[in-house]
Parts: C-alpha cells; structure tokens; sequence
C-alpha cells in the first residue's frame, strides 16, 4: 500500500467526498484494483519460417527501452511455439526451449511481466495429435495461413483432458507469469445457436465458461497474469470472473468510441491498423483513455523480414477472401522489405506497412499521463454526463471521466468534427502544457488532461 502524508488523507478525503456528491450521472463507477495497463506485443520472428529466440543485443537494447517507457507486461504470440510441427515441437512446446527461457529471463531482469499465447479452441487439423471428437463442427480459421485450424469445442470431454494439463505445463515449464488465450472455443450450445441471454452479460455459454474459469483459476492459483481474446472485440459469453485482461481491436471501427467500456474490466485495446489507419495519431488515444483503456503497444519487437511465407510448409487459404487477409499483409511485407531492408519496419499483424517511427514515444507520452489517474485504489467515474465540475453541455461524442485519488484529474475527448469549448466551474490546470484556467478549447480528434 502506497504510504501518504496527513495532508495526502485529507486531500484524497475531500476528492472522494466532491466526486462522489459531484458526478450525479455517468455510464459506470470502477475502484482499480491490480491493473498494469502497460502493455505491449513483442513479436519473436517470421514463424513457420525458422528463427533462433536466444536474446541478441538488439533484444535486450529494444527490451531496455519498453522497461524506460513503462511497459509492465509482455505477450508473445504463436511464433514462441511450432503449432505446425515444422521443427521439432508442437503448439505446447517451444522449438528452441533454451533460447526462449533466456529471453524470458531477459525481460524478467528488466522487471517486466511476459505471457506466451495459447488458445483454448484453435488447433491445426493435420496435427497428428487431432481428432474429430474434439469438435462439434467443420468450422475453420487460416491462422497465419499456415494452420489450417479447427475450432475445438468447450464440450468436448476428450479436448479438455487433452488442452489442460499441456496448458498448465507451459505456464510452469517456462517461467512464465500467466497467459494470453486466443478463445478459439466452439460448444454445444454456440454450435445448436441456442445460448441464453442473461441480462447484463449477453450471450451466455455455461460450457464455455467452465473451461477459461477452470484455467483462469489455475493462473492465478499460481499468481499469473489470465488475458483472453475471444474474437474481434467480442466479450466472453461468461457471468463469472474469467479473465484479468480481455484484448480487443481486430477490426477496430472508428466511428465508435469506447467499444469494450461495456464490458467487464480490464479491458485492452488494439489499434488494427490494417483496418483503421488514421490521419490523426492522437485520435486512437482519444478514443479510448476516457473508457479506462489503454492502447497495447505494437510497434517493438523483432521486425517482420517478409520471410513467413517462404517457410517449407503448405499455406492455406490464400485464395479464399475470408482467410486472404494475412497473406495480402505477408506479401505486402516481403516486398516493402526488399525495397526497404533497413526499416522503418513492421512489427506486428496489427501494423501498417511501414510502422510509425514515431509511435513508441507517443504510446509512452500518453502512458506518463495515464499512469497517475490509474493509481491502486483510484476511483474512476467512466463518461460523465451530470458533473457539478462541469458547466458547459457534454453533447454527443464528447467523452469525459474523472479518476479520483490523492489528486483529481479529468479526460475530456472531443470526437466531434468542431471544437469544443470546455468550461468548469473551477480553475484546473492542463497536464501537458501547463495552462491553469475555467476554459479549455478541444480541436477535434484530440483529449485534454486536466488536475484540479
């Protein structure tokens, strides 16, 4: 617990108590409560291309960076395995073990968390290890083009007594401090199309959420990190507890702020910028800081070459434009790097091609901001609509939320096409340029961070 002076109680008393009588309305109030909201996707290599995950001095310079900027938590993705058996290894285990604990105790020496992938549902079907039973249909996905995937089913006896005790093993093989499950699932009920509705949470899959909460509990058995993904910027069809993070953004829509603010906490953001490339690089920001989000950091790592579709190995899908997508991207990569084999580079499948240079920094910047508010204990008062602190009209899209602690800040975003102009009952000043005052222009696309 964080120790405060006899001034800091009376100040964080008095916050709480104006907070509490001056938010008449707002969509939701949330107490943070073991949140790391730093964190980042650092990409291993071009798999199933072949590639060595021993650290190099160029990941312990990038991993020194993430640590300076504030990056809390790492997740690796399925290059870290062999899901296709190319060498020597299967989707549970890595093809260079030593390599991979070196790098994992690298990001550990620089007081980082690091969380491989794993799914609950995706597994290649030309595994010798699959079978029919672990499925409820023929549904498919061309992870990576690579994987000719089928979605194993929650209720399937046989893909349980198969998936668990190899996830388990992976979180106490490696050293790792939790995971990242890509969902995957299907069910009995999912597959019938006959899953309840429960008010409040949706869609509800009882088969579904036996097995992530059966794993999430074993996590956090063993102090780990759970995060879960279950497909675009889907929530879990879930009433209990089932995950600490949930990731969403593929196919990311900008005309919709705050998609996941709905959703039980914490939820992580990724800017797909594939699909949503912006004009205004602040605007992602913006779009998501006043729903207590923070965007996942995609642009460190190890750069794609363009190499992941020279691997040995068949590539499905590639002419099927609803699995297409990852080789447009691989092949756009392999001919930017030939014409550019010194960067600027690409880092991520959720990455333009080339990155922004520029973005680390920014992600950093914003993170400086966002840090503070977020604070163990903090009190945050999600999209304000009644706010005594206040007196100008929040019309539609634009988006304020008040974190309370020893200090009292507030994000405003302007998501309209016209300035807005801010006006408070009392003077607060402006965390980035330093402006105290009752009036603040926002331009549009842009959010302004304030403290009383």
């Amino acid at each position: 617990m964080k120790k405060l002076t006899l001034e800091q109680h009376r100040k964080r008393i008095e916050n709480i108590n104006s907070a509490e009588r001056g938010n008449r309305e707002y969509f939701r109030r949330h107490r943070v409560r073991d949140y790391l909201p730093a964190q980042a996707v650092y990409n291993l290599g071009d798999y199933p291309y072949p590639f060595k995950m021993g650290p190099t001095e160029y990941d312990y310079n990038m991993l020194k960076s993430m640590a300076e900027k504030g990056v809390q938590l790492i997740q690796l993705h399925e290059e870290w395995n062999d899901a296709v058996r190319l060498h020597g290894a299967d989707k549970f285990s890595c093809p260079d073990p030593k390599g991979l604990q070196e790098f994992v105790d690298l990001v550990h020496y620089f007081g980082m968390k690091i969380i491989p992938y794993i799914s609950t549902g995706y597994f290649h079907e030309f595994d010798p290890d699959f079978r029919e039973d672990f499925t409820e249909s023929k549904h498919y996905c061309m992870g990576g083009l690579a994987h000719r995937y089928r979605r194993c089913s929650a209720g399937s006896a046989s893909w349980r007594e198969y998936l668990l005790p190899r996830t388990f093993a992976v979180l106490d093989k490696y050293g790792f401090d939790g995971i990242y499950n890509d969902f995957g699932l299907q069910s009995s009920w999912s597959v019938a199309g006959n899953r309840p509705v429960i008010k409040g949470v949706g869609e509800y899959d009882p088969e579904m959420e036996d097995l992530i909460g059966t794993i999430y509990h074993e996590v956090k058995r063993r102090g780990g990190v759970y995060k879960l993904h279950c497909d675009k910027n889907s929530a879990a069809p879930c009433i209990d507890k089932v995950y600490d993070y949930l990731w969403i953004g593929e196919t990311m829509d900008k005309s919709v702020a705050g998609i996941g603010k709905d959703y039980p906490d914490y939820v992580v953001p990724c800017q797909d910028k594939v699909c949503l490339n912006l004009d205004n690089p602040d605007y992602y920001f913006a779009n998501v800081i006043p729903f207590m989000q923070f965007p996942l950091l995609t642009t460190v790592g190890r750069p794609f070459l363009g190499k992941r579709k020279d691997a040995d190995c068949p590539m499905y899908g590639r002419d099927d434009p609803k699995f297409n997508r990852e080789w447009l991207f691989d092949i756009k990569v392999d001919n930017y790097m030939k014409e550019h084999p010194n960067g600027p580079y690409v880092y991520s499948l959720w990455s333009a091609v080339p990155d922004d240079v520029t973005e680390a920094d920014r992600w950093a910047k914003y993170l400086e901001l966002y840090r503070p508010m977020v604070e163990e204990d903090s009190l945050v008062y999600v999209e304000l609509r009644e706010c005594e602190d206040i007196i100008s009209e929040l019309p539609e899209k634009v988006y304020a939320s008040m974190f309370v602690n020893e200090e009292k800040y507030l994000v405003v975003s302007n998501l309209t096409d016209a300035d807005y102009e801010l006006k408070l009952r009392d003077a607060w000043g402006d965390r980035v340029c330093g402006t105290v005052g009752r009036e603040f222009t926002i331009k549009p696309g842009n959010i302004l961070f304030l403290k009383k």
